[in-house]
C-alpha cells in the first residue's frame, strides 16, 4: 500500500504544479480540473498511506466525510462544513468546464486552487514530509 501512496501522493503534487502553470496561461478551466485531480488524488494517497482502501469516487465531500472516520475528525469536519461552497466547485469544475458553454473564470479558478492546496496542506498533517520523497 505505501507503494501506491507514494505514486499517489507524487501525482497530487505534479498535478498541483501543472494547475498553477494552466492559471498563469489563462487556462481556468485546465485549472479546476487539475485541481480537482491532484485533491482527490492527495486525499486517496493519505487513505492508501493509513492502510486502507478508497472508494471509486471523485466526490471530494465524500473522501474527506471517509478520511475524517480515520484522522483529523474534528479538523476535516470543520473544513468541510466552512469550506463546502468550495468544495462543491471543485467538485463541478468538471461539468462546468468540460460540458457547459460556460466554464471557470479567473476567481473560480483561483478558488479551485486554493482549496486543492488547502487539501493538501490538510491531509499533510497525516503523512509530513513523507508525500515528497
Amino acid at each position: 500500500m505505501h507503494e501506491l501512496h507514494r505514486s499517489l501522493c507524487k501525482r497530487s503534487l505534479d498535478y498541483v504544479e501543472a494547475a498553477k502553470h494552466s492559471y498563469e496561461q489563462g487556462l481556468y478551466d485546465v485549472t479546476g480540473l487539475l485541481c480537482q485531480i491532484s485533491a482527490e488524488l492527495a486525499i486517496k494517497a493519505i487513505m492508501a498511506f493509513l492502510g486502507y482502501s478508497f472508494p471509486e469516487t471523485h466526490e471530494l465531500r465524500k473522501l474527506l466525510s471517509l478520511l475524517s472516520t480515520l484522522a483529523l475528525k474534528e479538523e476535516i469536519d470543520e473544513f468541510v462544513r466552512s469550506r463546502r461552497g468550495d468544495l462543491i466547485l471543485l467538485e463541478d469544475r468538471g461539468q462546468r468546464g468540460q460540458y457547459f458553454s460556460y466554464g471557470l473564470d479567473k476567481e473560480d479558478a483561483q478558488v479551485c486552487l486554493n482549496t486543492a492546496n488547502d487539501i493538501i496542506n490538510l491531509v499533510m498533517k497525516v503523512w509530513g514530509k513523507r508525500c515528497s520523497g
